[in-house]
């Protein structure tokens, strides 16, 4: 595949890997910001890629560890903002317009893990086997946290009724 077909078929998933960053909590900016790196990113590594992989796998891989650096140089702020008396912002937004049973908020009340593997096969609808790929995890460990996923999920529903 030429520079310019990965180029072409990357921008194709544009507006998954935007959802992707923001059902993790970004905002519509930062999640552009993101998308941008994880594109700047493929640029880079592009000679990594083999065409017999799914680029989709590829791409949120690379997106994966564009959010976990965000999250990184993010506490690095705060710690460094709560040395000098500022305050560390709230990661876990309440749910918008007090809306209960709201999905996304819900999602965000999840581990990471959890969170992750919710967001993959799920949201962005990846087979088992992918969401594997791209967090470096067993398919057995992608279902056994993807049902606890669902039980957490229904915890949290069932709380917010009563």
């Amino acid at each position: 595949m030429s520079d310019e077909e990965l180029v072409a078929e990357a921008l194709k998933f544009e507006k998954n890997l935007l959802n992707f960053f923001w059902r993790q909590g970004v905002s519509v900016s930062e999640g552009e910001d993101l998308v941008q790196e994880t594109y700047l990113r493929l640029w880079n590594y592009r000679d990594k890629y083999e065409p017999s992989a799914k680029l989709s796998t590829f791409l949120f891989l690379i997106a994966r560890q564009v959010r976990i650096d965000a999250l990184r140089r993010q506490t690095r702020r705060a710690e460094r903002e709560e040395a000098w008396g500022g305050s560390r912002p709230e990661t876990v937004p309440p749910p918008d317009h007090g809306v209960r049973g709201d999905v996304r908020w819900a999602v965000a009340q999840l581990s990471e893990p959890l969170r992750e593997v919710v967001e993959l096969g799920v949201f962005q609808d990846l087979p088992y086997a992918e969401v594997g790929k791209v967090l470096g995890i067993p398919v057995g460990t992608v279902k056994s946290r993807m049902s606890n996923a669902l039980k957490k999920l229904k915890e949290i529903f069932d709380d917010e009724r009563s």
